[in-house]
């Protein structure tokens, strides 16, 4: 019997991609939503990538409240009645600036009799700057810059970021007061921890002050001016605090979470199933640390657990990818650079294994480049010395390129953290 071919095994990986980005699609997930809402929303609030789709689907609903809208370029669209605003991701601009103060002078005339609907996405952190009192937008910018190099997962750089902000922190919360809040929230963070979706506008921030300031204080990230000034604001007490748990202000807040990366990997699993009957299942540990190390320890995971059989094995969440001072900086993203290191790691582990590996990001696009990520399989042509190269200088984008082994695909208007699927067979 002739074994499957890999570049079949590539486009079944594809297709169970494909199944996750329709089980967390926006749109479908706040209209089911909206027919459950109790009252309807007298305003409406929608940021991150999948700002627009989820605002659609409440109009879809029936809902003609007026809202706001801030969102990306590419997912940026006009919803009737609404506000649009278009801002950057991941390091914030004037746009977001100006978002910022519409969202703040909404929700400030709200009172006791006004239900706000939030919409949060991934991505909201950046789209929706608000700088706090004393720190400038140009100040926004470099501490984002710090923190997307630092290689602090994604819970640690937001409860930094939550210090720095206005809205925040569950600051939005507090500015919208009285009135009551209902959030539907799709979460881009492992864990689905509330107050790491766009950094909790909503949400008390758990995280004791003590922690985030040692999180400063050890990654140097005090030595920003404008950080070491902030600092002296809080110690002094006059600068605006996140809200903290057991505030009242949060019991006026509902939440749901509609969508995640546990959903998207699910039904990645369900197509998978079926298209490899016969082939063992194997348990992944989840998407996190430093890409490159991570892509290695699931390499080493797959050959160990395949041993002379086929498996298959799905799995999902957000790693990083930590510079360093002198590193030679290319163009890529934390999914490419994956999946670079995953088939070196491959190369050298098993050359004569057969196997496909896809590792993307659910919103379409991995870092500042045109690809959501990785289609690599073992037929690729691939050269060690040149791919150990482009990890070192953070340069996965174009080495995939040139191996023609980049995912590109449009625009989902959503974002749920990453996937990764992999499918190893025996050797040839």
């Amino acid at each position: 019997m002739m074994p499957v071919p890999v570049a079949a095994w590539g486009d079944q990986a594809r297709d169970a991609f494909d199944a996750a980005l329709a089980a967390g699609h926006p749109g479908a997930v706040t209209l089911a939503a909206m027919r459950q809402l109790d009252s309807p929303p007298t305003a409406i609030i929608a940021f991150g990538k999948a700002a627009a789709s989820m605002a659609k689907a409440v109009r879809d609903a029936g809902c003609n409240a007026p809202g706001i809208v801030v969102t990306t370029d590419e997912s940026y669209a006009d919803i009737d009645g609404m506000t649009s605003f278009a801002s950057a991701h991941p390091v914030p601009d004037d746009r977001g600036l100006a978002a910022s103060a519409a969202v703040s002078a909404m929700v400030a005339q709200l009172g006791a009799d006004d239900h706000l609907l939030l919409l949060i996405s991934g991505g909201g952190s950046a789209l929706l700057p608000a700088p706090a009192d004393g720190v400038s937008l140009d100040d926004k910018k470099a501490l984002n810059e710090a923190l997307l190099a630092s290689g602090l997962d994604i819970h640690d750089m937001n409860a930094v970021r939550r210090l720095f902000s206005a809205l925040k922190g569950g600051r939005l919360a507090r500015l919208a007061a009285p009135a009551r809040i209902t959030q539907f929230l799709l979460s881009d963070v492992p864990g689905d921890r509330f107050e790491s979706i766009a950094s909790g506008p909503a949400i008390a921030d758990p995280v004791p002050l003590a922690d985030t300031l040692e999180l400063i204080r050890v990654n140097n990230l005090d030595r920003l001016d404008f950080v070491t000034a902030h600092l002296a604001r809080i110690e002094d007490g006059s600068a605006d605090l996140p809200v903290r748990p057991g505030d009242p202000v949060i019991v006026n807040v509902t939440s749901h979470l509609l969508a995640s990366n546990d959903l998207c990997r699910a039904a990645a699993r369900t197509t998978l199933a079926g298209d490899m009957q016969g082939v063992r299942e194997i348990d992944l540990p989840p998407l996190t640390g430093e890409a490159a190390e991570c892509a290695r320890l699931l390499a080493h995971r797959l050959v160990a657990a395949g041993g002379d059989s086929s498996v298959w094995g799905v799995t999902g969440g957000e790693t990083t990818v930590q510079l360093g001072t002198g590193d030679g900086v290319g163009l890529g993203g934390r999914a490419q650079e994956m999946g670079v290191a995953f088939a070196s790691a491959m190369h050298e582990l098993a050359p004569n294994r057969r196997w496909a590996a896809l590792i993307a990001g659910t919103d379409g696009r991995d870092g500042p480049t045109d690809a959501a990520g990785a289609l690599i399989t073992s037929e690729h042509e691939f050269d060690i010395k040149a791919a150990l190269a482009a990890l070192a200088a953070h340069d996965s984008h174009p080495f995939l390129d040139n191996c023609k082994a980049l995912l590109r695909v449009a625009p989902t208007g959503t974002n749920l953290g990453d996937m990764a699927i992999f499918i190893v067979g025996e050797e040839v």
